[in-house]
């Protein structure tokens, strides 16, 4: 249907803003008709695709919300992360979305945790009984976590000042190994999120370092500029760091 044909061109990355708006021209009368995933699948392709249409995203929550128990892990987390992509507030979507998800949260995989957070930081969404679950869920499958979801959970978590020093220490944990895989935006964004919650720990920062020197020349400016004001704020030294 309209769902499975604009996932299929955002899946190839494939632009067509008249497809796009005639898909929300034709999907509009008839959003209830549509199930979770065709909903989710809808505005994450919308999102990918970079493609405005703020009054599709309005019936899109107003489809999802008296059916949001019907979605799974992966419709709820698409679904926010469209809305946050986007910058499309609705904040009652949001909170019902993590109404949905708590009694859920054993089935989100590290990618949906990750996700999930993410997207609430991002419109500044408040949810602390929400954070404190993915937490839960989080820490005994950290090892499942990539850099890029490392990096996103803990920057989360900073930006909405959720203290959680036990999920800070199993991130770093789960890091350490694979620092090597975290790009210039993921090292930044870590020790970041590390120095912003005042949350010490110098291993991880001398990984960091470590990772970072060899690709220093991929960092952007506002990545170095955080970096070294995160390893400032922790006074941690580390002269090469600073020299390179």
């Amino acid at each position: 249907g309209l769902a499975n044909t604009v996932n299929a061109f955002a899946n190839v990355d494939h632009q067509h803003l008249i497809l796009f708006d005639e898909v929300a021209k034709a999907a509009i009368p008839i959003i209830d008709t549509f199930n979770s995933q065709s909903l989710a699948n809808t505005v994450n392709a919308f999102a990918k695709m970079d493609h405005q249409h703020p009054i599709l995203f309005d019936e899109v929550a107003k489809a999802s919300i008296p059916i949001i128990g019907t979605f799974n892990s992966q419709n709820l987390a698409n679904t926010v992360n469209a809305f946050a992509n986007m910058d499309h507030q609705h904040p009652i979507l949001f909170d019902e979305v993590a109404k949905a998800a708590i009694p859920i949260i054993g089935t989100f995989n590290s990618q949906e945790l990750a996700t999930t957070v993410n997207a609430f930081a991002k419109m500044d969404h408040q949810h602390l009984i929400l954070f404190d679950e993915v937490a839960k869920a989080a820490i005994p499958i950290i090892d499942t976590f990539n850099s890029q979801s490392l990096a996103n959970t803990v920057n989360a978590f900073a930006k909405m000042d959720h203290q959680h020093p036990i999920l800070f220490d199993e991130v770093a944990k789960a890091a350490i190994p694979i620092i090597d895989t975290f790009n210039s935006q993921g090292l930044a964004n870590t020790v970041n999120a590390f120095a912003e919650m005042d949350h010490h720990h110098p291993v991880l920062f001398d990984e960091v370092a470590k990772a970072t020197i060899p690709i220093i020349g991929t960092f952007n400016s506002q990545e170095l500029a955080t970096t070294v004001n995160a390893f400032a704020k922790m006074d941690d030294q580390h002269l090469i760091l600073f020299d390179e």
